[in-house]
């Protein structure tokens, strides 16, 4: 667990400062590295009859394709403020927040989604196991994003 909570660091440490270069190349190379430690990770902590993984990693699969544009929008939020270095004006500020708002709710929404597909084609416990493990891993990612972003520096309008 150590292990991936370190790996996540590092890739959204890396990403963060990647993202303020802008290479794309680079920022997808360490996204499938990430990728591929959630994957590890969710293997290694959830209970699968062996008839239930090929299901579950197909449900997964479809999971992470619908997750994906949302974590766009949050590196690309995260680029623009890393740009300003944190300096934005209150207008700014404000639409950065709604957008962020917007963005885990879409995100919790996708979560809660995936689970009631869980539980009705496999079972409670499996969906459950999902939630928290999903659940898990994305409050490591936001607090590793949070802690390499600027503080923001409100300016006037």
């Amino acid at each position: 667990m150590k292990k991936l909570i370190l790996s996540i660091a590092l890739g959204i440490f890396t990403i963060a400062s990647l993202t303020a270069q802008n290479n794309d190349q680079e920022i997808g190379l360490i996204g499938s590295i990430l990728k591929s430690e959630i994957k590890v990770f969710f293997a290694q902590n959830i209970e699968l009859a062996s008839s239930e993984a090929n299901l579950f990693w197909e449900i997964y699969e479809e999971y992470e394709e619908a997750v994906k544009p949302v974590s766009r929008e949050r590196i690309k939020l995260m680029e623009e403020i890393i740009k300003k270095g944190g300096e934005l004006t209150q207008d700014e500020l404000d639409a950065k927040i709604i957008l962020l708002q917007k963005s885990q709710k879409k995100r919790f929404d996708l979560r809660n989604k995936y689970y009631k597909v869980y539980k009705k084609k496999l079972s409670v416990k499996v969906a459950a196991q999902f939630y928290q493990i999903d659940s898990y891993i994305y409050t490591h990612i936001a607090a590793s994003l949070n802690e390499g972003m600027p503080l923001v520096k409100p300016k006037a309008n």
